[in-house]
């Protein structure tokens, strides 16, 4: 998991004209493999279709608003079942809307991702928790620490085994 750019588009960044799937997979994996996501296929993208977990593209092109929907859930797959993502994800969009909460949550995850991979490279102790914590934000922060903890926690199992590996030979 790559720390030093770790960077994921906000709202204004995606692409104001709709893509096609292929469009919408090469984007999102350019985003998230550095951060240790997996990719996303198409036929991930049409269950969440068929969940209605994101809205249904018109004439098999995707906006922005799918887009962002795909990346939340992409990033938070891996660590929440589908039915508390869609149910988080809903949260924040009736109290934040579609925009601001999207935008929110890349920061968040931008900085947990940068917090936790900084406390583990130092060494020292760092507060996880950056800044004020209020009802409107508590969410996205623990699913974002969350996340950050998850996909560090697996490059130090890897990291490990290597090692072991490496002693065993």
């Amino acid at each position: 998991m790559s720390t030093t750019s770790v960077h994921l588009p906000r709202w204004e960044e995606l692409p104001d004209i709709d893509l096609y799937m292929d469009q919408v997979l090469s984007l999102v994996d350019r985003y998230l493999s550095p951060i240790g996501v997996k990719p996303v296929t198409a036929a991930m993208i049409n269950n969440y279709v068929k969940l209605k977990l994101i809205p249904k593209p018109v004439g098999k092109r995707y906006s922005r608003v799918h887009v962002a929907y795909i990346f939340a859930i992409a990033i938070l797959k891996d660590v929440f079942e589908i039915a508390q993502i869609q149910a988080g994800v809903m949260t924040e969009i009736r109290l934040l809307g579609l925009k601001n909460a999207y935008n929110l949550f890349t920061r968040e995850i931008e900085t947990a991702v940068t917090l936790v991979s900084r406390q583990c490279d130092s060494k020292q102790p760092i507060p996880l928790m950056d800044g004020s914590i209020d009802e409107d934000n508590i969410i996205m922060k623990l699913a974002a620490l969350t996340f950050a903890s998850k996909r560090l926690t697996a490059v130090y199992i890897q990291m490990k085994a290597n090692e072991d590996e490496k002693e065993n030979d």
